[in-house]
């Protein structure tokens, strides 16, 4: 590396580290929109690098910086020890087994950034501004699903400008994911997002106090419903559907068990007649947009239907792969490599495509027994931790434990839809369980604020004085 070189790097490292310490809370409240990006990445160097990881890793900085000079300290609560515990694991697996291991520990920073989203928001998030982060993932759901649709629209109408797949060879002989992608990867992410997203605002729209929350009002919640529905329905994705049916069940049952909330059916009501009619409208639809829905519907869990066949087949390769290194596993996103038995995978045209759609067969495939055991571990404690804080608060901070419910299933939502396609390394999913641990760590503190001080409730322990919670 050449002295100009090396000037200009250190430059602009010191410009980064001031700009995150001086517009931290720009930073943060800019996550939910910079996650739904993750389709358009920035290129640097030759390195896509995903704009929501890149401010995380800026927001680190500032963290980081408050803990070694002592004025805050950093809350890692198990489901963060976990996180850590699972990086070393793909790590270590990465090295000593992965057919490219310069790809795969390049991988293993590419997860690490994504996964940093959870810890940054329990560190960062106190009861301030908890609802005006809420406030931006519900407008970000709005815009990303706008996008979407327009996108769709006008590809069908034969302008295209990305951001959807609507050839004739992708709708007759699914060469490739038909359907709304937005500014996401694949219309399967896509799905996966506004189908979380959907159950959310659904949640809190029906849910909620008569009143408006202050940060999100019943109109914002009205235009995301609708939207993200939409965009649930054009992403042609057979696991978002499910994943949506599947978090909205969670709901139901977690809310009358806990005492939360009730349901009110005639607004379920209304919601479940306009999605039929919307469903029952392009059903009848004449072209490829009809035709292909018809397939998908009547084809929802046919495991002989044409995409299901080529899963079963990299399921079936992949554990194959994973028999021959069972307890570490052949490295962070690895199958694509072994796929192409030694050549460069990279010089496929479509070898994005040699990859696992499902998440508990991704980390088994790289991580083995010791990763598959550490990933369910992450998952666990953060719906367990949930469910205890909604047992012990649901009660008394009722507000929170709406969107608490709201949130977890949003997440069952990701895991159902994630088994057919793994969204697990990017932003918008942590994000959201980042959100759910925040809220968490809120009721749990504002349950415990003395109830005689009539301002109590209000006040949030500050997070320079925060004790980390090393167990739920």
């Amino acid at each position: 590396m050449n002295p100009a070189s090396l000037v200009f790097e250190l430059i602009a490292v010191a410009f980064a580290t001031y700009a995150a310490i001086r517009w931290r809370r720009s930073l943060l409240m800019s996550l939910p929109f910079l996650v739904t990006l993750n389709g358009v990445p920035l290129k640097v160097g030759g390195v896509s690098v995903k704009l929501d990881q890149l401010a995380a890793c800026l927001l680190l900085i500032p963290l980081l910086a408050a803990a070694v000079a002592g004025t805050r300290r950093i809350r890692l609560d198990t489901t963060s020890w976990l996180l850590v515990a699972l990086l070393i694991a793909n790590v270590v697996s990465s090295v000593i087994n992965s057919p490219v291991p310069a790809y795969s520990i390049k991988q293993c920073l590419n997860l690490a950034s994504a996964w940093a989203i959870y810890i940054l928001l329990i560190n960062y998030l106190d009861a301030i501004e908890l609802e005006a982060f809420l406030k931006r993932v519900v407008q970000a759901a709005v815009a990303a699903s706008a996008i979407g649709i327009l996108a769709f629209v006008l590809a069908s109408s034969g302008l295209y400008v990305g951001g959807a797949e609507v050839s004739k060879s992708a709708a007759e002989n699914l060469t490739t994911a038909y359907g709304s992608y937005g500014t996401m990867v694949e219309p399967n992410i896509f799905g996966s997002f506004a189908a979380a997203n959907l159950v959310l605002a659904t949640v809190l729209f029906i849910a909620g106090a008569r009143r408006e929350r202050s940060g999100v009002s019943r109109r914002l919640l009205r235009w995301a419903i609708a939207l993200t529905a939409i965009g649930v329905l054009l992403s042609f994705t057979r696991g978002a559907w499910l994943g949506a049916a599947m978090g909205l069940l969670c709901v139901v049952v977690l809310g009358s068990r806990t005492g939360t909330f009730r349901i009110r059916m005639n607004q379920m009501g209304r919601l479940l007649v306009a999605s039929i009619a919307l469903i029952a409208v392009l059903f009848v639809l004449p072209g490829d947009v009809g035709t292909l829905l018809r397939f998908k519907v009547l084809n929802l869990v046919n495991p002989g239907s044409q995409t299901a066949i080529v899963r079963l087949f990299q399921y079936s390769l992949a554990l194959q792969q994973t028999a021959q290194h069972p307890v570490l596993g052949f490295g962070t996103f690895s199958f694509a490599a072994l796929a192409a038995e030694g050549s460069d995978f990279q010089q496929y045209e479509n070898w994005r495509n040699l990859w696992i759609g499902n998440y508990l067969l991704l980390a088994l495939h790289d991580t083995g027994v010791i990763g598959l055991g550490l990933t369910v571990a992450v998952l666990f404690t953060i719906l367990k931790h949930a469910a205890r804080i909604l047992a012990a608060t649901g009660a008394v901070v009722r507000e929170h434990a709406i969107v608490i419910v709201a949130l977890v299933g949003a997440v069952v939502t990701l895991l159902a839809a994630f088994l057919t396609t793994s969204g697990f390394s990017l932003g918008y999913s942590w994000l959201i369980m980042g959100l759910l641990g925040a809220y968490c760590h809120q009721a749990q503190r504002t349950r415990a604020t003395p109830a005689t001080d009539p301002q109590a409730l209000l006040v949030t322990v500050s997070d320079e004085n925060a004790v980390p919670s090393g167990a739920e």
